[in-house]
């Protein structure tokens, strides 16, 4: 395989992209369903309509796949590449991270059999599910740190000595890619979940048999929350990707490509946007199935130049 591979570097890179942009994208979004679930929840309650119930039920049982999902193929990675992990403390590190995610899988699952049997009682349920949404939003910044930690300590350093501290792996500097990536983490967390559950909700259309209007009611929600957060997002990487290209404008290293690549993809993001206010604003969802799947996978593109922003490290003088 190592040698078809080898013999294949578009292949290679593809692979090599999937397998950062995927885990990220399911990560981000099973840990901020609970949060979009329990929105849900009390939305059903405030306007004495089921759809939303329902609705958050339906995405509840998608932070299970996922959650379950990323748990076991967590593991598997572990034990099969545990080898080519350098040293005990990156391998502690991975271990760490899996244990929170496995916590957090553990606090879904309980917030989803309680279901039926709190039924009656809807207050305990939604704090049930607020402490569910607090497991995950932690699970996620343990995750992260995990990784860029991780990341940090498998650069190349000249001695143990020049092996750069925790609080300096871990602060944020502005200006730095770092920064600007944990700007995105909130957006992320909150806008995948919906980015997820409306591509989930076309694929339980027929098992879930709701009747259309519930589903003319809860998929322009989600397509609206999405949309919502993606056009915050997007107004933080023009902001940022505008302050980039003043910056090297004035130390005279900005060129040409750089100008128009940033500008590309500005252009680019709208996309998802655009597609899901066409949903939000629309009297028949259900027949855009596939802008909804294209604004998925857009969105989930977006965790590669997160991932690399993430992982970068440039010593500080």
């Amino acid at each position: 395989m190592q040698a078809f591979l080898a013999d294949n570097p578009v292949l290679q890179n593809i692979l090599d992209m999937a397998s950062i942009i995927i885990p990220l994208a399911m990560l981000f979004a099973f840990c901020g369903i609970s949060i979009l679930a329990v929105s849900g929840e009390i939305l059903s309650l405030r306007r004495r309509r089921s759809f939303y119930g329902r609705c958050a039920m339906q995405l509840s049982l998608l932070g299970q796949g996922l959650g379950w999902t990323l748990l076991v193929g967590g593991r598997i990675w572990l034990y099969f590449f545990e080898s080519n992990i350098p040293g005990e403390s990156a391998l502690t590190i991975h271990e760490i991270s899996w244990i929170v995610l496995g916590l957090s899988v553990i606090f879904s699952c309980i917030y989803f059999l309680l279901w039926k049997t709190l039924a009656q009682y809807p207050g305990i349920h939604i704090g049930v599910g607020v402490v569910s949404a607090l497991q995950g939003m932690l699970a996620v910044l343990v995750v992260l740190a995990c990784l860029r930690v991780a990341a940090v300590i498998n650069l190349p350093h000249a001695d143990e000595a020049s092996m750069p501290t925790l609080a300096e792996v871990l602060t944020p500097v502005w200006g730095t890619d770092y920064a600007t990536s944990l700007c995105y983490v909130p957006l992320l967390l909150l806008g995948m979940p919906a980015a997820f559950g409306c591509v989930w909700l076309l694929l339980r259309r027929k098992k879930d048999d709701y009747g259309r209007d519930h589903y003319n009611t809860v998929l322009p929600w989600c397509a609206s929350w999405a949309r919502n957060i993606w056009g915050i997002l997007w107004l933080v990487l023009l902001v940022t990707s505008c302050l980039d290209l003043y910056r090297q404008m004035a130390e005279g290293a900005l060129m040409t490509e750089d100008a128009v690549t940033a500008g590309i993809r500005i252009l680019l993001w709208l996309i998802p946007f655009l597609l899901w206010l066409i949903v939000a604003r629309s009297a028949t969802p259900l027949r855009h199935k596939l802008g909804l799947v294209i604004s998925l996978v857009l969105s989930c593109l977006f965790m590669l130049p997160f991932f690399m922003g993430l992982s970068n490290w440039t010593p500080l003088p």
